[in-house]
């Protein structure tokens, strides 16, 4: 269970004696059918199709991805505006520049869309655009009259690396209701100059315990050592904000955190036990391989438990993990598609890896070539 998941649950201990009750099976559209959908005369058709073959396409359904790319040009100018956010989400999962080039006439003129959802999604896909024309008119509107497009185009422009969003981010950590997601930006952002700002909260008296925690896992993702020693207290503490102290301790891989998180994981009923089992993952703690193992596979742990053990798996990536996600991937239930999902995950991060590892072969190769001085000896013949 994500960290997300948890907040949904409301944080409460949950009843592990209570019995579980199945839901009823629902048929699964094939992809064909999602496909044949998105031409239906019908708006809520196309939108459920819509919405559902890019959850799958982010899920790492490869058929998903190819039904709904070949048509996002057309989806892009749907009238009904969810599908329009649909397609734009499908542009964001692009990887592709010249794929993404393809679509930047049209995602760019939503950026006026008449609807305001609309205009606020197409900023994030026009973050992505490759070339400066794109980040431009991104970057122009940091200074929009209307406040969401300006705290969207931060936080877009965070997510790409880009410090100019980070004027407007520190300004939004005053406002409550946008607090939490300038911190994820600012974290995303990663740039040392946030701390004053980020600190001057930290230390407001009338700052609750949650949103001090988060403060502090910002703080700790900028070096800052009063927000690693901050996380480690919470994660000993016995407070509501507990789990998310556990998983940005994890997270941002504090090692100080391991003692804590260990004691948490062995707990029974706590609700912050999960968490600590997905950072005790991350941070590849003596023996935890074992342990996930053993409730991940364990038909007497209560799913929710199982999923974040399966998450932790995920995070060690090690053969026997992945050998048991593929098991687990036919279980029942919940569990089943989030070992699927975890896998493609595990899947795309390797092809990365290779994928980067390959281009700095590649331009090592070609500097070597153009510079053969710099790396053979003449012969002496």
């Amino acid at each position: 269970m994500g960290l997300f998941s948890w907040f949904k649950k409301g944080g409460g201990a949950r009843d592990e004696g209570a019995a579980r009750v199945p839901e009823p099976e629902i048929p699964r559209e094939t992809v064909d059918e999602l496909a044949e959908a998105l031409a239906s005369p019908d708006g809520a058709a196309r939108v459920d199709a819509a919405r559902v073959l890019v959850d799958r396409w982010r899920a790492g359904d490869g058929q998903a991805a190819a039904a709904i790319a070949v048509r996002v040009e057309e989806l892009l100018e749907d009238p009904e505006p969810q599908v329009r956010i649909s397609a734009l989400g499908a542009v964001r999962m692009m990887r592709k520049p010249e794929n993404l080039a393809k679509h930047a006439s049209a995602v760019l003129a939503l950026l006026s869309d008449p609807v305001a959802q609309v205009r606020t999604a197409a900023v994030w896909a026009a973050a992505r655009l490759p070339g400066p024309a794109a980040r431009h008119q991104v970057s122009a509107l940091l200074a929009s009259g209307e406040e969401p497009m300006r705290f969207a185009a931060a936080c877009a422009l965070s997510d790409q690396g880009d410090s100019a969003a980070l004027a407007q981010l520190v300004v939004a950590l005053r406002e409550d209701y946008r607090r939490q997601e300038a911190l994820s930006a600012l974290m995303s952002l990663g740039d040392p100059a946030a701390v004053p700002g980020i600190a001057e909260l930290f230390e407001d008296e009338s700052l609750g315990e949650f949103d001090r925690t988060l403060a502090a896992a910002a703080l700790a993702r900028l070096g800052d050592a009063r927000g690693s020693a901050h996380l480690v207290e919470r994660v000993a503490s016995g407070g509501d904000d507990r789990p998310i102290a556990a998983e940005w301790a994890g997270r941002l891989r504090i090692a100080e955190a391991v003692p804590a998180l260990e004691e948490l994981a062995g707990a029974d009923g706590e609700p912050a036990r999960g968490a600590a089992l997905r950072a005790l993952g991350r941070l590849g703690a003596s023996g935890v391989e074992q342990r996930l193992l053993a409730i991940a596979t364990s038909a007497d742990e209560p799913e929710d438990l199982r999923m974040d053990a399966a998450e932790g798996l995920a995070e060690i990536g090690s053969p026997a993990a992945t050998a048991a996600l593929h098991a687990l991937a036919d279980e029942p239930g919940e569990l089943g598609p989030l070992s699927k999902e975890l896998l493609a995950e595990i899947a795309q991060n390797q092809a990365e890896a290779q994928a980067s590892t390959a281009n700095a072969t590649s331009t090592s190769t070609t500097t070597s070539t153009s510079n053969p001085s710099s790396t053979s000896t003449p012969s002496s013949t």
